[in-house]
C-alpha cells in the first residue's frame, strides 16, 4: 500500500502547525505532528496519558507506545539515512542530546527536508548535518496496520499479543544466543578429543611437541568458548531485562486502566497475579534456550561415543532413556502440585495484604489471633506443596545422577573387555567416559525445566488473564476528539448495579444540570450519592439509561479528558508517599510553582503546610498516615482544583473535619468557585449547602426531590413535622 506524502500533508496547513508547535516539549511536538500527518488524533492528552513522563515532559522512549494509541507504529532501525528508500520515510532521528527530527523525505542527495519540533515547522537540512552516510538510530513511521477498522462497527481491535509481540522484537537476538549454543556444544567435543589423543598418541610415544601443539590449541578452544558464553549469557540479560521492561510495562498500564467493575473483587487475589509475572520474567530471562540446544546435540554425542567405543555407547543411551522417562513421569505428577503452589501463594498474599492495608481496622477490632491464624493455615499449605515440589526434584536429580554413574561403570567394564581384546584405546575409553557425562546431564536439568515450564505456563494463564481484561480507553485512533466545554450533564432514567450485586444503587433516576449550576445532594447511606459521582468520571457504566455530557454520551469521552473536566474528590481519598507537593501535582506534573500555590490555597492546604519547617516538602508517610483525615481531604482537593475542572464532584468533601477546618473549607470555596463551573457535593452537613442554590435528596436510589435549595428544605422539614 502507498504511504501518503507526509510532507505535503504536514506543509499543506503551516499556519495551524506554527501556532500548535514549538513547545516546551519537541519530543510530544514530534508525536503530535506525526499523528496529524496520517490524520489521527493529535490530542496532547491522549497521546500522553498514562505514560511515565519525566518532568512532564515525554522522552524518545515514549515515542512508540505514543503513537501506537491512535494507530501509528514506530519500528527501530539502526542505518545510515542515505541508505533509506522513498517508501522509508518518514523516519524519527533519534539525537542523544538534541531533540528528535521527523525527516520526511529526500529532496536530492544532498538536501532533506524534515520537521523540526525546536522552531515548530519544516525545514530543509543538509545530509553533511544529518551524517546521512552514519549508522544512526531511527524510528520508521507507518500505520499501524494491525489496528483494523470494523466497517460494520466502531470498535477497533489491535490483534498484536502482548507477549509474543515483545519476544519477536527480539528475535535476532534469540537467533545469536542459538548459534552461541550450538558453538559452545561443538567446542565441547574439543576435550575429550584433546584426553584421547593425550592417552593414545603423546604418552605412548612421549611426543612432547605434538603435546605442546594440542595444548595450545585446546587453550585457544578453551578461550573461544569461554567469549561465546559470556557473550551468551550478555545476550541473554539483555533479551530478559529488555523483554522484561516491555511486558512489566504493559501489565502495569493493563491494571492501570482496567475498568473498575471488571476488577476481581479481592484486592489481595489480584496482586497475587500480578505477582506472578515474577514467575513468567524469571522463566524468559533464564537460559531456557540454552538446555534446550544442549538436548538437540545428545544425537551428535551418542554418534561420537558410538564411534570411539562402538556398542558401549548403549550404556550412556539407556541411562538417558531411562533418566528421561523417570523426568517425565516426575512432571507429570508435579504439574497438579505446581498449579497448587500458585494458588495457594495467591491466597497467602490475598491475606497479607488484606492485613496491611486494614491493620488499624485489625488492631482495633482485636482480630490479630484470627488474621494469624488464616495466615498459618495458608503458610502451611504453601509449605507442604512447596516440600513436594522440592522432594519431586531432588529425586529426578539425584536418580540421573545415580544413571550417569551406573553408565560409567558399564563404560569402564565393557571398556576393559574391549581393551583386552585391542577394540579400543585407553584414550577412547576415557574420551567416552567425558561425553557420556555431557549426553547424560542436560537430561537430568530436564525435570526442573520441566517444573519452571510448567510454572511458568500457569503464570504466563494468570497474567494472560489480567491482559484479556477491557481497556477503559477507547481504541479509536481517529482524529476527532470529544472535549466538555459546557458542563452540562443529563442523566435519563439511569439505573445501576454494582458487579455481583442484584440491588440497584441508582434505581432510574432523571435530571439535568446545566453549566455553572451548584447543587447539593443529600441523602441516606447508600442511597446513591457517591455512585453519581462515580458514573461521571466513568469508573463505572450505567447497567441501563444514559449519562450524557454537553450532550454527548459519555463513553464517547476519551478518559484522560473526561476526567481531566470531571473533578472528583472521594470521601477517603488515597494519598501516597512522598511530599505534600509530589501529591498535589499527581494530577498534572508540569503545573508551575504559581499554579500549585493558588490550588493549594483555595484547598486550604496552605493553612498547615505554612506551619511545617519543609512547607511544600513536608513527607505525608505511606497512604498519609503522617496526616489528619482532614489534611487528606484538602490535599485531595487541591489535587483536583489544579487542573481547573468545568465539573466538580465533592463526595463528603468535610466528613474528616472539624468545624473550624470546615469552615475555612467553605470560605476557600466561596472564593474560589467559579461563576461558570459546575459544582456537585454529596454531602451529610447542611453547613456545606451554603454553596449550593439547588438540592437533590436521594432515597434507596431514587430521587425524591429536585429543585430549589430552599424549597426543597422546606419540604424536608415539613416531611419530618409529619412524620
Amino acid at each position: 500500500m502507498k504511504t501518503p506524502d507526509v510532507a505535503e500533508q504536514s506543509s499543506a496547513t503551516p499556519p495551524e502547525n506554527a501556532q500548535s508547535f514549538g513547545t516546551a516539549d519537541p519530543v510530544l511536538d514530534c508525536v503530535r505532528f506525526l499523528a496529524r500527518a496520517w490524520r489521527k488524533s493529535d490530542s496532547p492528552a491522549i497521546l500522553a496519558a498514562g505514560l511515565p513522563l519525566q518532568n512532564g515532559r515525554m522522552t524518545t522512549q515514549l515515542i512508540e507506545p505514543a503513537l501506537a494509541r491512535v494507530g501509528v507504529s514506530a519500528n527501530p532501525l539502526h542505518q545510515s539515512i542515505a541508505r533509506l528508500q522513498p517508501f522509508d520515510f518518514p523516519v524519527v532521528l533519534l539525537r542523544s542530546e538534541q531533540p528528535p527530527l521527523v525527516i520526511l523525505r529526500r529532496l536530492n542527495s544532498r538536501n532533506y527536508r524534515v520537521f523540526d519540533p525546536s522552531i515548530g515547522d519544516e525545514k530543509t537540512i543538509s545530509a553533511r548535518a544529518l551524517d546521512a552516510r552514519q549508522s544512526v538510530d531511527l524510528l520508521q513511521i507507518s500505520p499501524d496496520y494491525s489496528v483494523v477498522q470494523e466497517s460494520t462497527g466502531t470498535r477497533f481491535a489491535n490483534t498484536k499479543h502482548w507477549f509474543w509481540s515483545a519476544v519477536r522484537g527480539h528475535t535476532r537476538s534469540i537467533v545469536y544466543v542459538l548459534l552461541a549454543a550450538a558453538f559452545v556444544n561443538v567446542f565441547a567435543l574439543a576435550f575429550p578429543l584433546f584426553t584421547m589423543n593425550v592417552y593414545d598418541r603423546v604418552l605412548p610415544n612421549s611426543a612432547q611437541t605434538t603435546l605442546w601443539v594440542l595444548a595450545i590449541g585446546i587453550g585457544m578452544v578453551s578461550i573461544f568458548d569461554l567469549l561465546l558464553k559470556l557473550a551468551r549469557s550478555g545476550v541473554i540479560e539483555y533479551v530478559g531485562r529488555s523483554i522484561d521492561f516491555r511486558l512489566s510495562s504493559a501489565l502495569f498500564d493493563r491494571v492501570l486502566n482496567t475498568p473498575m467493575s471488571s476488577r476481581p473483587s479481592s484486592t489481595g487475589a489480584f496482586i497475587s497475579k500480578i505477582g506472578q509475572y515474577e514467575v513468567l520474567r524469571e522463566f524468559v530471562a533464564a537460559s531456557t534456550l540454552v538446555m534446550f540446544v544442549d538436548l538437540l546435540f545428545l544425537g551428535l554425542f551418542a554418534y561420537i561415543i558410538a564411534i570411539f567405543v562402538g556398542w558401549l555407547v548403549l550404556f550412556p543411551l539407556l541411562a538417558g532413556l531411562i533418566a528421561l522417562i523417570i523426568t517425565i513421569v516426575i512432571a507429570v505428577l508435579s504439574s497438579k502440585a505446581v498449579k497448587s503452589a500458585l494458588a495457594e501463594s495467591s491466597a497467602r498474599n490475598a491475606v497479607l495484604v488484606e492485613a496491611l492495608t486494614g491493620v488499624q481496622s485489625v488492631k482495633a477490632s482485636r482480630a490479630e489471633g484470627q488474621l494469624l491464624h488464616r495466615w498459618e493455615a495458608a503458610v502451611l499449605a504453601s509449605s507442604h506443596t512447596q516440600d513436594k515440589l522440592r522432594s519431586y526434584q531432588s529425586l529426578a536429580t539425584n536418580t540421573t545422577a545415580t544413571l550417569s554413574q551406573l553408565s560409567l561403570v558399564g563404560i569402564i567394564v565393557g571398556g576393559s573387555y574391549m581393551f583386552t581384546s585391542g577394540d579400543v584405546t585407553t584414550g577412547s575409553i576415557i574420551a567416552a567416559m567425558m561425553l557420556s557425562n555431557r549426553l547424560i546431564a542436560p537430561i537430568g536439568m530436564i525435570a526442573g525445566t520441566l517444573l519452571k515450564t510448567r510454572a511458568a505456563i500457569e503464570a504466563y494463564r494468570s497474567v494472560d488473564q489480567i491482559m484479556k481484561l477491557p481497556d477503559e480507553r477507547p481504541n479509536r485512533p481517529a482524529q476527532a476528539q470529544r472535549v466538555v466545554r459546557e458542563g452540562r450533564i443529563s442523566f435519563n432514567k439511569v439505573r445501576f448495579t454494582y458487579p455481583g450485586s442484584k440491588s440497584y444503587v441508582l434505581d432510574g433516576i432523571s435530571f439535568s444540570v446545566r453549566p455553572g449550576e451548584k447543587i447539593g445532594i443529600i441523602g441516606r447511606i447508600g442511597s446513591g450519592k457517591t455512585t453519581i459521582g462515580r458514573l461521571l468520571v466513568n469508573f463505572h457504566r450505567a447497567t441501563e439509561g444514559e449519562v450524557l455530557l454537553d450532550g454527548v454520551d459519555i463513553d464517547q469521552y476519551h478518559p484522560e479528558d473526561l476526567r481531566r473536566a470531571v473533578g472528583l474528590v472521594v470521601q477517603d481519598p488515597e494519598i501516597f508517599n512522598g511530599s505534600v507537593r509530589d501529591n498535589i501535582i499527581m494530577s498534572d506534573p508540569g503545573a508551575s510553582e504559581e499554579r500549585i500555590m493558588a490550588a493549594a490555597r483555595r484547598a486550604g492546604v496552605e493553612g498547615f503546610v505554612s506551619r511545617h519547617p519543609q512547607g511544600y516538602d513536608m513527607p505525608v508517610g505511606e497512604r498519609g498516615v503522617l496526616l489528619s483525615g482532614g489534611q487528606r481531604q484538602t490535599i485531595a482537593l487541591a489535587r483536583t482544583m489544579l487542573v481547573e475542572p468545568k465539573i466538580l464532584f465533592l463526595d463528603e468533601p468535610s466528613s474528616s473535619m472539624d468545624l473550624a477546618t470546615e469552615k475555612q473549607l467553605i470560605k476557600h470555596l466561596e472564593n474560589s468557585l467559579m461563576p461558570d463551573q459546575t459544582v456537585l457535593i454529596a454531602t451529610h452537613r447542611y453547613s456545606l449547602l451554603s454553596l449550593v442554590t439547588r438540592m437533590m435528596v436521594l432515597d434507596n436510589g431514587k430521587l425524591v426531590a429536585d429543585g430549589p435549595k430552599d424549597e426543597v428544605l422546606k419540604q424536608l422539614r415539613m416531611r419530618a413535622d409529619a412524620s
